[in-house]
């Protein structure tokens, strides 16, 4: 959708601040007082989450707690398999969305497909994936319960894969030296997520698990990856959240404007071009530094062209907006 302003009206329309999305991620070790206390923190946000990506949520009797203004979408729990992950969805967002879960007939892994009627990422996509996972100790030696190829797959839409993986790789953690056996577990998911174009989002080094215990050493076991369509629309990795008593942080934040209007597109049918003229005509444009630097010729250029654009927006108004506005 583009903003605009009619032909007639005295200034230019400005168009609305784009709605933000933002993702939680937490481990709630399948507790209630965790799973509370993370909801109850939202308060302390300027707007809840859109979407809280929890992993090992408490359960019982098969279902998951429901929370105020949230819809919830977990794995089903059939065959006895308890939901180990889930997304909480909030209602204001759904407004925005439409929604495809999928599941891959576990309960520790789950992808959530967000559908817009506006671009998102990509000029061809309307949609994009979240995949959430929780990953454990494998029956096999150096392995873990969710194989590399769920977690990074081949995918038609930009792909977001987050979860509590439990694995320890050199590229989350820079300091810590690590075993053979950590090595041999984790490679084959940064080796995948490599191949598959996937760079982590996190900020290395930064801790997000710590024993409750304080005997053990903090760990960096939540972690998230992006195809590269996404890493330009991320905002920042932070853990702006009070602790939920849980021994892992609720460390991610993802933010991106999804429903950012494009910029308004100029009318050139309706430019007032003799005005134009006049007005270009009587813009002076500063001499070129007589000692030029790459430094002094970007200003001079800079300050040259705002002035020439500026001339340019005041005598051409912008297009009117219908649904079938391109953002060309």
């Amino acid at each position: 959708m583009q903003y605009n302003q009619s032909p007639g009206d005295g200034e230019q329309a400005s168009p609305p601040p784009p709605k933000p999305f933002t993702l939680v991620q937490h481990n709630c070790l399948r507790s209630w007082d965790v799973f509370l206390s993370l909801f109850g923190s939202f308060s302390q946000l300027a707007l809840p989450p859109s979407i809280g990506a929890l992993q090992d949520p408490p359960v019982y009797r098969g279902k998951l707690p429901s929370i105020n203004l949230f819809t919830v979408f977990s794995p089903p729990s059939d065959r006895g398999c308890k939901p180990r992950v889930a997304f909480y969805v909030y209602r204001s967002f759904l407004d925005s969305v439409s929604l495809l879960p999928r599941f891959f007939g576990r309960g520790d892994v789950m992808a959530l497909d967000p559908f817009t009627t506006d671009r998102v990422f990509n000029p061809s996509t309307t949609g994009f994936t979240i995949i959430n996972s929780y990953s454990t100790k494998g029956r096999r030696n150096n392995t873990c319960s969710v194989p590399p190829d769920i977690v990074f797959p081949a995918s038609s839409l930009p792909t977001l894969t987050l979860g509590d993986l439990n694995i320890h790789h050199p590229t989350a953690d820079l300091v810590r030296v690590f075993k053979e056996d950590a090595i041999a577990t984790s490679s084959p998911y940064f080796d995948r997520a490599t191949e598959m174009g996937f760079t982590l989002l996190k900020v290395p080094g930064i801790f997000t698990r710590f024993s409750i215990s304080h005997i053990g050493r903090p760990g960096v076991i939540d972690l998230a990856f992006a195809c590269p369509l996404l890493p330009p629309y991320f905002t920042e990795w932070t853990d702006p959240l009070p602790s939920t008593a849980s021994d892992h942080i609720p460390i991610l934040r993802f933010e991106a404007p999804l429903f950012r209007a494009p910029p308004p597109v100029p009318n050139w049918a309706l430019t007032d071009w003799p005005m134009l003229e006049s007005s270009l005509k009587a813009t002076l444009i500063s001499p070129a530094p007589p000692i030029p630097t790459t430094l002094l010729i970007d200003i001079w250029f800079r300050t040259n062209l705002d002035r020439i654009t500026a001339e340019l927006t005041l005598h051409t108004p912008v297009k009117r907006v219908t649904f079938r506005s391109k953002p060309w």
